[in-house]
């Protein structure tokens, strides 16, 4: 008999689980059918739209960027320390400005030890010319011999060339002093400072980048089915988003060989620098492809949802929420790329809040 009450209330246990599981698995509620649920139409006498086929044009946007025509990297001539940088990053610079000056002590004592060198050969070689004339004297009266006028001539041409090195050697300690201040080859802006004050640096060292904001291009990698209809000289649209600015620019630059990964060509455009652009932003390119039927409707038709994008469709006296994929603005309405056919009407102003 107690085997019997345990096994019935193993038995009851059992059972009692198995209830509990239903119910929190939701076994005893009213479920709602799966899908988006139906508004009747009756109520809604706002706008609504037919809609309809009907010819657009539509464009290819290509990514680019904006790249300077007119940049260089400013590097030492000579090898030296750099004392003082004259600009930081974001400066404008003019043509002739001193950029960066490097130590100069080393340049001004060869300066020095030069004029002192030539000034020395050129007391010797006074002294040479007066030899020689003498000589020449004595030579003409036959009181010499030639052997000793030729002594004389050497001595006048060889500190002669003497001073033609040193004074050559001058030249050059002065040109490399000049090296030393540091100039600005171009107009322009300073896009960075590659090296700091108390660094040493060797001929070629790269010390600081500048770019010309008044002559800017846009560059972009355009597939070579639409590359190969373009040509120098062609007018295009160009949208700047991050200014919200669209202009007009004309290609420059074809560069006549395929990128063979990406099968496109880079294609290189001149345009109004006095926009405030600066190198590295982003572009693109507006290229109009053929004209071929869609589907436009007012952009105030359509509804996002996070990452969803809807519109109202009014179908069987019922308003339903329909999901759509979205294309280009195009003259102020919204293309729809799928989603919508035509026929279908739309409740343009209906709100279900």
């Amino acid at each position: 008999m107690q085997g019997k009450s345990k096994i019935l209330g193993l038995v009851f246990a059992l059972f009692v689980i198995i209830i509990a599981v239903l119910y929190m698995a939701g076994s005893f509620t009213q479920k709602q059918t799966a899908g988006l649920k139906n508004i009747e139409a009756q109520s809604y006498s706002g706008k609504q739209i037919t809609v309809a086929l009907e010819p657009i044009q539509l464009v290819e946007r290509v990514p680019g960027s904006v790249i300077a025509k007119q940049n260089t990297q400013i590097s030492s001539r000579v090898m030296a320390q750099i004392e003082k940088f004259n600009v930081r990053a974001g400066n404008r610079v003019s043509k002739g400005d001193v950029l960066i000056t490097l130590q100069q002590d080393d340049f001004k004592a060869q300066v020095t030890q030069s004029k002192a060198q030539i000034s020395a050969i050129q007391a010797t070689l006074t002294q040479a010319k007066n030899q020689l004339a003498r000589v020449k004297e004595l030579s003409d009266k036959k009181l010499v011999s030639v052997s000793e006028l030729d002594d004389a001539q050497a001595k006048f041409d060889t500190l002669t060339a003497n001073l033609a090195v040193a004074k050559q050697q001058q030249e050059q300690a002065k040109i490399a002093l000049n090296f030393t201040s540091i100039t600005a080859p171009i107009a322009g802006v300073v896009v960075e400072r590659l090296a700091e004050p108390g660094d040493t640096v060797t001929p070629g060292t790269a010390l600081m980048a500048l770019y010309n904001p008044l002559q800017l291009q846009v560059e972009f990698n355009i597939r070579e089915r639409q590359a190969v209809k373009l040509k120098t000289g062609d007018e295009l649209s160009v949208f700047f988003p991050s200014l919200n600015i669209q202009s007009q620019a004309i290609v420059s630059e074809i560069i006549p060989v395929a990128d063979k990964a990406a099968r496109s060509l880079l294609v290189r455009l001149d345009f109004d620098s006095q926009l405030g652009l600066i190198p590295g932003l982003y572009a693109q390119l507006v290229l109009l492809l053929n004209k071929h039927q869609g589907i436009l409707v007012p952009e105030e038709a359509v509804h996002n949802f996070g990452e969803l994008n809807m519109v109202y469709v009014i179908e069987n006296q019922n308003i339903q929420r329909r999901f759509i994929r979205l294309g280009d603005i195009i003259d102020g309405r919204q293309h729809i790329i799928a989603g919508l056919n035509p026929g279908d009407k739309l409740a343009i102003e209906y709100d279900p809040k």
